[in-house]
């Protein structure tokens, strides 16, 4: 089994970024004086959980574009969706049911994707500002239809604004 670059880079970036927040919320447990064995294993499980379903769900992308057929890419990533969604529940489930593992870590590492990428767009409007990306022909997919979207758009914007100015010219 091939595994796509973008995905190992994109995995290998969650993983990071997992960590992370596996790291602070052990650290939440160490400050409120709760930090046991059960919350490692938690956190483990959650660390696992996480990274282990964004690498499947991107694999599974992958592969799916690649058929070329929407209706059989559409069906895998139903599929996908489907199975991870089961696997993270039971896993979930387990981890209230048995005492060995601490559910919050758990839990909590359901949202850790959201961070991840939240902060990781963050960086990179940062990045952009200070260093704009050059423009490149070859990666921009120009649409068919890009210029009268923004024609359309400014003349809404423009006519939105001319009804501010004119409600204001009156005050």
């Amino acid at each position: 089994m091939k595994i796509d670059p973008i995905v190992k880079k994109e995995t290998g970036y969650m993983a990071l970024g997992s960590l992370i927040c596996t790291a602070v919320v052990a650290l939440v447990f160490v400050l409120l004086r709760k930090f046991d064995v059960t919350v490692v294993l938690g956190c483990l499980v959650g660390y696992v959980l996480t990274v282990g379903n964004f690498f499947v769900m991107s694999n599974t992308l992958t592969k799916a574009i690649s058929t070329g057929d929407e209706v059989t890419a559409k069906l895998k990533m139903k599929q996908s969706y489907v199975t991870r969604s089961v696997v993270m529940l039971v896993v979930m489930g387990a981890s209230i049911v048995l005492e060995q593992i601490h559910w919050v870590p758990v839990i909590a590492s359901v949202f850790y994707p959201r961070i991840v990428i939240f902060v990781r767009g963050i960086v990179q409007n940062i990045r952009n500002r200070k260093n704009p990306p050059e423009e490149n022909p070859d990666n921009y997919v120009k649409w068919e239809d890009d210029e009268e979207e923004t024609d359309e758009f400014e003349k809404f914007v423009g006519g939105f604004s001319k009804t501010k100015d004119n409600n204001t010219e009156g005050k």
